[in-house]
């Protein structure tokens, strides 16, 4: 784990919603990362969160998850993830069978 905490990035493409997110998802800062994206993501019928340059993903970081699905499930959005094979993200999500959830794909590019 590095010292650097979590980093959101957004970006709009093709009528979806892109967000990038970087550095350590974890208890420290989990909450307020879902704060800030359940009031960015409202209004967009497609989101992707790439979760390539996630460095660390705790439990709180796969509740956040769950919660962006339920979220988007109530909002009738379509949501998927982008952890590439390998990566830290990818191995957690894996792990906890999130593909039972939501659609995780290998690059932004599928």
């Amino acid at each position: 784990m590095s010292d650097e905490l979590a980093t959101m990035r957004l970006d709009r493409s093709e009528g979806s919603l892109v967000v990038h997110l970087s550095g350590e998802i974890d208890l420290s800062n989990a909450q307020e990362l879902h704060r800030q994206l359940e009031s960015r993501i409202g209004s967009h019928s497609r989101v992707i969160v790439n979760l390539a340059d996630v460095e660390y993903l705790d439990s709180q970081g796969l509740r956040l998850i769950m919660q962006l699905c339920s979220k988007v499930d109530r909002d009738q959005t379509e949501l998927s993830l982008v952890a590439p094979p390998g990566g830290v993200a990818r191995q957690v999500l894996e792990l906890a069978r999130m593909h039972d959830y939501v659609e995780i794909r290998d690059a932004l590019e599928d």
